[in-house]
């Protein structure tokens, strides 16, 4: 069966009156086929070029759920630490937020890669790219709390830092749990995972002035697009930080 060029069109008008996917979703898709059009008619299996035949939809993307620094030090200060793995636990927290790891950063970080006489920590991101963030105070302690208490766990001669109970590294589905039963013993109130940390990470430190293109090298985005992401968030709490600061935008004292 030939392709049909307006049959195609058809379907995605459909698709998208219908709301069967979403303009995201309808975005990678457009881009998949305009890859598959420019080939077949490079190839001379088409007559015309139909890599520009239809409009990307424009979209929003969602704004990435982060906490208030009040909640984050609510969130690690008062996890119990009468539990089996507390300061395993609070050490992946501490991570999570303190340096802005990905879930996937965190379970995979080894001891070889903290680097204690700088504070620093060598992350192996996506794709191979590697890069350096600094931690500081509470990275550092609960650390050295954790450190003497992984000798406990069954030795499988893995330098992984965060083990699980039978001494393997931590997985992405344990990391999640750990973040969500924090969340409820803490009573925060509202559900978040461990990407949740990161964006709050990433807010907290644009809202207290950090260049963008700093935080891009943080993070280990490698576009600033993405980044950019997060410059969603900040005018509401911009508007709270001038109310908050400025002289003359507060209510008058009496």
């Amino acid at each position: 069966m030939p392709l049909d060029r307006a049959a195609v069109q058809e379907r995605l008008a459909s698709l998208s009156r219908i709301r069967e996917w979403q303009a995201i979703t309808i975005a990678r898709k457009l881009s998949a086929l305009r890859s598959l059009f420019k080939y077949l008619y490079q190839s001379g299996q088409l007559p015309e070029d139909w890599s520009d035949f239809w409009e990307n939809p424009r979209f929003w993307r969602k704004v990435p759920t982060y906490l208030t620094p009040e909640e984050v030090q609510k969130l690690i200060d008062d996890y119990p630490m009468n539990r089996r793995h507390s300061l395993r636990n609070k050490l992946l927290l501490e991570l999570l937020y303190g340096a802005g790891l990905r879930i996937s950063e965190a379970c995979q970080l080894r001891l070889e890669d903290i680097h204690s006489a700088e504070e620093m920590i060598l992350i192996q991101g996506k794709g191979g790219k590697v890069r350096w963030v600094p931690y500081g105070r509470g990275i550092r302690q609960a650390m050295e709390a954790y450190l003497p208490t992984r000798k406990a766990y069954p030795d499988k001669g893995t330098t992984y830092l965060l083990l699980s109970q039978k001494g393997g590294a931590l997985t992405r589905i344990q990391a999640f749990t750990i973040v969500r039963e924090a969340a409820l013993l803490t009573n925060i109130g509202k559900p978040i995972s461990p990407h949740a940390l990161r964006h709050s990470y990433a807010t907290h430190l644009l809202l207290a002035g950090m260049d963008i293109a700093y935080l891009r090298q943080l993070l280990g985005h490698a576009s600033l697009t993405t980044t950019q992401h997060y410059l969603q968030i900040l005018p509401t709490q911009l508007a709270h930080i001038l109310r908050k600061y400025h002289p003359r935008a507060s209510a008058a004292q009496e």
